[in-house]
């Protein structure tokens, strides 16, 4: 059986640390509260965003790819709801969700562009290159930030 440290999460994994607010003058919240990543808030809205997205997607996309664009993007949201809550709760296994959302994004981009009629070509090329790949890269980022610090 596993051993459980505070807060519920296995013994094995290694939580970020975190400023309370007991370092240098703004290092944390005020009054020494735990203070919550930014990159969590990031993730849920961006999955609330997608989650909208996909709905929207699944009235109006053409009959023979709503299955693949649901899909999809159903994926595209757990993946972000998972990142969210791991980042929210400094869990440092967000680095894999971080990471497979980034190429999670590198794909829907690829996905965009070559499933693109010749019409919606422009904006599938615009969406990628000033939406996606920014937040793969982002997402990679992050990744990379949060294993070195997992792993000292």
């Amino acid at each position: 059986m596993t051993k459980v440290q505070a807060g519920g999460v296995p013994a094995n994994v290694a939580l970020l640390p975190v400023p309370t607010g007991d370092g240098p003058a703004g290092a944390g919240s005020a009054g020494g509260r735990f203070r919550r990543p930014m990159a969590g808030y990031v993730f849920a809205a961006s999955a609330s965003v997608v989650a909208i997205w996909t709905v929207m997607v699944g009235f109006y996309a053409e009959p023979d790819r709503r299955v693949l664009w649901v899909g999809f993007n159903t994926l595209l949201t757990a993946t972000m709801v998972l990142a969210a809550r791991l980042a929210l709760r400094a869990d440092s296994r967000v680095a894999l969700a971080a990471a497979g959302l980034a190429v999670f994004m590198v794909a829907d981009a690829w996905f965009d562009i070559t499933t693109a009629p010749s019409d919606y070509l422009p904006m599938s090329l615009l969406t990628a290159v000033f939406l996606e790949a920014p937040f793969a890269v982002g997402c990679m980022l992050y990744a990379l930030r949060v294993h070195r610090r997992a792993t000292g």
